[in-house]
Parts: C-alpha cells; sequence; structure tokens
C-alpha cells in the first residue's frame, strides 16, 4: 500500500460558494504542478478526512495518497502542490503535500 501524506486542501470559491464536501473520503483525479490539469496526465487521489470538509471549512486537512503503483510517489512530499478535479464544480482544489 502506498504512503499516506498529510495534506491541506484548499477548495475553490465556487465550491465554498456551493458548500464543501460532506463526504470522508473520495477518489478523484489530481494533476501535478507540471501536467496541465483536465488535459494532461493526471492521477487519482484519494483523500481521507478526519472530518468532512464541510465540518472543517476551507482549507480543509486530508491525509492523501495516490490509486495506482505506477503513479509518481515520490513526487509527495513537502512542498508539492496538485490540483485536484472538484465534482461539485468541474473546478480545481489546490491540494499541499504537507510531510
Amino acid at each position: 500500500m502506498a504512503t499516506e501524506h498529510s495534506a491541506r486542501i484548499t477548495w475553490s470559491a465556487e465550491q465554498v460558494r456551493r458548500g464543501l464536501p460532506p463526504i470522508s473520503q473520495t477518489i478523484d483525479p489530481a494533476w501535478l504542478e507540471d501536467a496541465e490539469p483536465l488535459k494532461g496526465d493526471g492521477w487519482s487521489l484519494m483523500c481521507r478526512f478526519d472530518r468532512p470538509p464541510a465540518q472543517q471549512g476551507n482549507p480543509s486537512a486530508a491525509r492523501v495518497r495516490f490509486m495506482v503503483d505506477e503513479a509518481p510517489h515520490d513526487r509527495l512530499k513537502p512542498g508539492t502542490s496538485l490540483r485536484l478535479f472538484e465534482r461539485g464544480t468541474k473546478g480545481l482544489a489546490t491540494v499541499e503535500i504537507l510531510d
């Protein structure tokens, strides 16, 4: 199993306006900084929340990891940012790896 990392997810203004997700886990596409979001190669990123984002507010704390062995796990290090697909808005949230 891939290592989970602490992360901070900053949701888009549109997602905040519509309401943050009331979920404890999600798996959605995410793109590293050097990829073109929604067009370039993305990776399935699992995000686990101790408390749903709807309770935490913006930004939200999560534990994240890539879902497939072929993903660039070595790039999930402190300071790395990813763009995470927001189901509710079809926009993008920002994920910052903390550890």
